[in-house]
């Protein structure tokens, strides 16, 4: 009979929790109205426990609680703290919150409740109080006072100016164009959030300003909006000339041909400011002018580093003579770059010229052999096919493999290999065992489909192998596709078994780009990629990968800890392989990752394992990162995870996969030349995906199979001389 009275207690409770429930889902909205009869006993002076035997909903699980976990000292009970206010959403938990955020509260001092509290208050920008903690976030959020030394300072100063933006409210885009005009890191979060949140209209952006700062005016050329030519226009002939020359840049990136006749009048003038200004403008409204004016502008020394862009971004034949003769004058970190941007001009002299380079500058020979093996036409072609079989080839074993390894790059990247290339690379493969000759050939050999990655290398096993072909036929079945990367997987299972050391022999991991193909670690032992992923090296974030689509309660503290760890790279791993993991609880980890992740290429690779799950936890993650994540590419992964793409789309296999990345490795010290041959090394390409690679004896890598984009290639710590390991 006692059971009675209690069910409608027990019932009301759970009533009362889903009406909790419910208004923390309706946090977006500003003002709520489930917080009046809390209100009105908080009015009436009665404490949450008056009443003896009675647990007032809103003691036990309103505001009360959590303003006591917001001053615990325990930085997991504010968060707890932050995230019940968010859930509860009215006015009352929004002022808590602000409060638990004023200067010396603990949560103040905590980053990583300031950026949980920044993407809680999201929704509520438009207040006052809101909007001017998040503008002080946009001002300080990698200032010494607050969190310069927290990792979280960039990434909490981001999402402060993506709310703001994301708001639309005046003050709130206000504030971002004060944070442009000013400059610095602040100015530059603002203006990318206006670009991923452009406003509804300029005006909100402009304001009542009589007159536009550069930086403003600057901005509105990068927005790309053209309701900014009607006030960028009237700039041109008012105005000081900081200003007239902001416009004429902006409206030239605009694509508006007002600020021609401009450009042309400082082409007259000898002001290296306007000669830089007169140049862009030409070279972005595509001018016939514009090569005279860039090449002006290498022959100067103060601007020549500025005709070096602008060389880069509009290429033209016209420019290679004064390219080549900026080239000496170029800082030493630049002529590559300046190497490069004669490539791309092309033509017989380009050809000329990078030929030269390639013969008489042994510091830029690698740079002037890529470029003519990617300069498009039959001087570049003609200029390699010189390279392999001319008559100095025969002499200069060094240039005679430089016109190999560009022959097969120009292969790979344009379909147009010289005639004599495949015949050379054949005959190479009869070179000495463990020689360069032969791992050119073998690189070649395989990328080029001429012959299959197992048949070059033969027979090969811990104990006895041709090291260097493992090397380079690993790599170059890159080129081949998975069907390839698989064929690679038998030997990378035997040759990645624990030695006597537990080290994994340098065959081992070449061949491990088999683990491409094998997300899940094909046949090589559970226990055995643990190692390999706590080691550390080359071979640890694929590892890392395959481990974690393997997940089970036996292996989950160790992907903890990895998840956990110093390298973000292996970090990024382990999310991508909770994406297949079988266990359902997966998604928790995830989304536990997410939260103050600060490096933005993890934060990617969380996005996408999380893309792969079903579970409904996913959701609250991605429409986070959707909205208010400062990285560019992790918004549109996110987009597209919520929009109903396919799952398998983001991970299928680039068709633009087509680029080769070559890499020399030239030590610091002559004494040390032996530290570069053989180099195990791991190759970060743009999707994120970590490829272990060993160089050729002599130095070389070349990695082809690679998106469009940026790669990052960290080489291996070199053994100490003597070690047997090396």
């Amino acid at each position: 009979m006692r059971l009675l009275p209690g069910t409608p207690r027990a019932l009301g409770l759970a009533a009362a929790l889903a009406t909790t429930a419910l208004a923390g889902a309706a946090a977006p909205q500003p003002v709520t109205r489930t917080a009046r009869a809390p209100q009105a006993e908080e009015s009436s002076g009665a404490p949450a426990a008056a009443e003896p035997g009675a647990s007032p909903l809103r003691g036990s699980l309103g505001v009360p609680v959590a303003e006591r976990l917001l001053a615990s000292s325990d930085p997991e009970a504010r968060l707890r703290g932050i995230e019940r206010l968010a859930s509860i959403g009215t006015e009352a938990a929004i002022d808590a919150l602000l409060a638990a955020l004023e200067q010396g509260a603990p949560a103040a001092r905590d980053p990583k409740a300031r950026l949980a509290a920044v993407r809680a208050l999201a929704p509520h920008a438009p207040r006052d109080s809101v909007r001017q903690l998040l503008s002080r976030e946009l001002a300080e959020g990698g200032a010494p006072a607050r969190s310069a030394a927290s990792p979280l300072g960039e990434l909490l100063r981001g999402t402060a100016a993506l709310a703001l933006a994301r708001s639309g409210d005046k003050r709130a885009l206000a504030a971002l164009v004060n944070a442009i005009v000013q400059g610095g890191a602040a100015g530059e979060a603002a203006a990318r959030a206006l670009k991923a949140y452009p406003p509804a209209s300029l005006q909100l952006l402009l304001g009542n300003r009589k007159r536009l700062e550069p930086a403003l005016v600057a901005f509105l050329g990068e927005l790309g909006d053209l309701r900014a030519l009607a006030a960028l226009r009237p700039m041109l002939e008012g105005g000081d000339r900081a200003a007239q020359v902001a416009a004429a840049r902006a409206l030239a990136r605009l694509g508006d041909e007002a600020a021609l006749a401009k450009a042309r009048a400082w082409l007259r003038k000898p002001e290296p400011g306007l000669l830089e200004a007169s140049a862009e403008v030409l070279v972005h409204l595509g001018a016939p002018e514009a090569p005279d004016a860039v090449a002006a502008l290498l022959g100067s020394e103060l601007a020549r580093l500025e005709g070096l862009r602008l060389a880069e971004l509009a290429p033209a034949e016209r420019l290679v003579p004064a390219l080549a003769r900026a080239l000496p004058l170029l800082p030493e970190d630049a002529r590559p770059r300046a190497v490069a941007a004669i490539g791309r001009a092309g033509g017989a002299e380009a050809a000329r010229q990078l030929r030269r380079l390639s013969i008489e500058r042994p510091e830029l020979a690698t740079a002037a052999a890529f470029a003519l093996a990617t300069a498009p036409g039959a001087e570049a072609r003609a200029a390699v096919a010189e390279m392999i079989d001319g008559p100095r080839a025969a002499k200069d074993a060094d240039l005679r493999r430089l016109g190999l390894r560009a022959g097969v790059v120009r292969g790979l990247a344009l379909r147009d290999a010289p005639e004599a290339l495949e015949g050379r690379l054949l005959a190479a493969l009869a070179a000495p065992r463990g020689s360069s000759d032969r791992a050119v050939a073998a690189f070649g050999a395989v990328a080029l489909g001429l012959r299959e990655a197992r048949e070059v290398v033969g027979e090969c096993s811990p104990a006895s192998c041709d090291r260097a072909a493992v090397h380079a036929a690993a790599r170059g079945a890159l080129a081949r596709g998975e069907r390839a990367l698989a064929a690679l997987a038998p030997l990378f299972a035997e040759l990645a078994a624990p030695g006597g050391g537990g080290a994994p022999d340098a065959a081992a991991i070449s061949a491990g780009v088999a683990l491409l193909a094998a997300p899940r670690g094909g046949a090589v032992a559970t226990s055995r990629l643990a190692a390999l992923a706590e080691a550390g090296g080359p071979l640890a974030p694929l590892a890392a990968r395959a481990l974690a689509a393997r997940d089970d309660e036996v292996i989950r503290g160790r992907l903890k800890r990895l998840l956990e760890g110093s390298d973000p790279v292996v970090r990024a791993h382990v999310a991508l392989g909770l994406g297949s993991d079988p266990m359902p609880d997966s998604v928790s980890l995830l989304a536990r990752a997410y939260r103050f992740e600060d490096d933005a290429a993890v934060r990617r690779a969380i996005v996408r394992g999380l893309s792969r799950r079903a579970e409904v936890q996913r959701r609250r993650v991605l429409e986070a990162a959707r909205d208010l994540d400062p990285d560019e590419g992790v918004r549109a992964l996110a987009r597209a995870a919520l929009s109903g793409v396919d799952r398998r789309a983001l991970d299928a296999p680039s068709a633009l996969a087509t680029g080769v990345v070559w890499v020399a490795i030239v030590p610091n010290d002559r004494s040390a030349a032996a530290s570069a041959s053989s180099r195990p090394a791991r190759l970060v390409r743009p999707d994120g995906l970590a490829v272990p690679v060993v160089a050729d004896p002599d130095g070389v890598l070349l990695v082809p199979g690679v998106p469009p984009g940026v790669s990052s290639v960290l080489l291996a710590p070199a053994a100490p001389p003597g070690d047997a390991g090396s």
